[in-house]
Formats: C-alpha cells, structure tokens, sequence
C-alpha cells in the first residue's frame, strides 16, 4: 500500500505552494492581507453591479438616440410635407407676369433693354439696393429706357413668402412698383416676424391696395404656388442670393449695382 503524503508545509504568506488560498491561512508576517470567502463574494457582487449599471447606461443611450433620430425624422418629415403642401398648391400667375419665368413685367414692352431682378423683401442688401440704386432704376423705367421682370424670391422665410405673395396680388391688381416700394421703405429686420398678413393689408392700402380681392389673397395665400415657382425657376437660372441682376441676359457684378454703374450697363446693352 502506498504510503499517504505529507501535508505541504503554509508559506510565509498564507498560500498554498500552488497559488491558492488556504482557508486556514495564517496571517502573512509581513503585513499582507488574506483575502477571506466573504471578502471574494463582495467583490464578485460589486463587479456584476458595476457590469450592470454598464448596461443600463448603454441601453439607455440606445434608447435614447432611437428617440432622437426618431424626432428628427419627424421634424424631416414635417419640414417636406410643409414644403410639399405649399409646392403643391395651384400656380396662379398674377396679371403681368408675363416676363421671363413668369416674372412680374413693370414698364413699357417695347422698351430697348430688359432687366431681370431678383429680390427677396426680407433681404437687407436688396434693401440697401433699393435705397441707393432704386431712384436710378426708377428714373430709366419712366424714361421708357429698360422694362424690369421682377422675380421676388422667398428663401429667407415666411415673411418673404408673405410679402411675395402679397407682391403677387398688387401687380394682378396693377400695382406691384407700388407695393414694391412701400415694402422696402418699411423693410423690418430679416427673420423678426414682419409682414404679417395684417401688416402686408395696411402697408398695401398705402399702396393703394384696399380691395376685397387684395385683402383676400394675402390671407389665403392664393399665389403661394406662384411664388414657389418663382424660386423653383430662379434656382434653374443659377440664382443663389439675392440682389441679382442681368441687364440683356448679362449678369451685373457687385460693382455694378451702383447707380453708376447700373446706367453705364444699361447703356451698353441699349
């Protein structure tokens, strides 16, 4: 029979020679610590409490970009159905929009040179535009010297979007360069909430625009095709802000929309 081995003698450090802990361990003479059952188990709870909390935090964040991508779909969504609503409403052409891309004509037809402006009523430099330059503009129109196609843009926002269609509904009635002008002598800051339906109706009986039918398109946005159409058109021209002005198809630089320079073009084209 074989004989029974010899218990293996405790080390100075409470182990077994093979690395283990030995439950009857006594303490390490050197001051180290003998991590007892009790002690392994709290520390195995407390890593699964971490790992746990790990998790939720990371479902959470899930959760929680679903969420937001999930808003910002909608918001998407929103923003084409608006957009869609207004790109589908019928395009009314106005009276005299009769220039190129159904821009508003003001002028005499038989005028030698055409000029296609492009503005947006909220835009701070077609304002600066109309106060510098606009005189100039309007002596050649009187003079029979140029006939405009306005195209009145709406990419700021919903007031130029109002204040186009309102636009829309003065020359139907005739009186766009009316109405064009008092806008811009009254131009509030761009993306402030001006031109209200109601602002657009007392600024347009200034204009001379007291009509049931004027009144009647600012409130329902009657031209709000029209005037979707109008940037839908000038996108496909090239136009990517406003002021922009040809003169006889030729487009004028930022030098040229001096009064100066704005005749000096005119000129040459005549």
């Amino acid at each position: 029979m074989a004989a029974k081995s010899k218990k293996a003698p405790l080390t100075t450090g409470g182990r077994a020679p093979g690395g283990g802990a030995r439950p009857d361990a006594t303490p390490p003479a050197s001051g180290g610590k003998t991590v007892s059952g009790q002690e392994r188990r709290a520390k195995a709870a407390a890593a699964r409490a971490a790992a746990a909390a790990r998790e939720r935090r990371r479902r959470r964040g899930i959760i929680t970009g679903v969420v937001l991508a999930v808003l910002v779909l909608v918001g998407v969504i929103g923003f084409a159905v608006q957009n869609s609503r207004e790109e589908s409403k019928p395009v009314v052409l106005p009276a005299s929009a009769t220039g190129t891309d159904h821009g508003i004509v003001v002028a005499k037809a038989s005028a030698p040179v055409t000029v296609d402006l492009y503005e947006d009523f909220q835009c701070p430099i077609c304002g600066t535009l109309e106060k510098t330059t606009g005189p100039t503009i309007g002596k050649l129109l009187d003079d029979g010297k140029i006939k405009i196609d306005y195209h009145m843009m709406s990419f700021i926002g919903p007031e130029s979007k109002r204040a186009a269609n309102a636009a829309a509904a003065a020359a139907n009635e005739g009186r766009f360069r009316q109405l064009h002008d008092v806008l811009y002598a009254n131009q509030p800051e761009e993306r402030t909430g001006g031109f209200t339906n109601d602002t657009l109706i007392t600024l347009g009986a200034k204009a001379g625009l007291t009509s049931q039918a004027y009144r009647k398109a600012v409130n329902e946005g009657t031209y709000d095709g029209y005037v979707a159409k109008v940037d839908e058109d000038a996108s496909k021209a090239g136009v990517t802000g406003t002021p922009t002005v040809f003169v006889n198809g030729k487009r004028l630089s930022g030098e040229q929309l001096t009064p100066e320079g704005f005749r000096a073009a005119v000129d040459a084209a005549a």
